[in-house]
């Protein structure tokens, strides 16, 4: 499991970090994450079940306890682990925002791959 406080992205381009504003000392977020009206216990369950409900995706970490999950999800033709870091981060009144860090395991280039899967994610969370 990734520490999104202090964790550094690498040079390759076949990974996407989304993040809120300020929680990443060490790597500047591709994009900048969505604040939901639901707490932050309620918004890894549910991650869990938008994760889960996609292809070939299981759990490697659950620690939601923590608001901290990783999946895996392989390739379809090829079986690629790409691997998923989420985090669920309480905010005032009852809201929270995520930080989502999805990487190709092998390989350099993913053409956008990671990138799609966390704005599907995303969508389907929103949902």
């Amino acid at each position: 499991m990734i520490d999104f406080a202090t964790f550094e992205l690498n040079r390759k381009p076949n990974q996407f970090l989304l993040a809120p504003d300020g929680l990443c000392q060490n790597a500047t977020p591709h994009e900048r994450a969505p604040s939901f009206d639901l707490p932050a216990d309620m918004l890894i369950n549910r991650f869990r079940t938008v994760a889960l409900a996609e292809p070939r995706v299981r759990v490697l970490e659950d620690e939601r306890r923590r608001g901290q999950m990783v999946f895996v999800q392989k390739s379809k033709v090829f079986r690629f682990p790409d691997h998923v870091d989420v985090l669920a981060i309480e905010m005032p009144e009852g809201r929270s925002t995520i930080a989502v860090y999805s990487r190709s395991r092998l390989g350099y280039r993913d053409f956008g791959v990671n990138r799609r899967r966390v704005h599907d994610w995303l969508a389907k969370l929103e949902n």
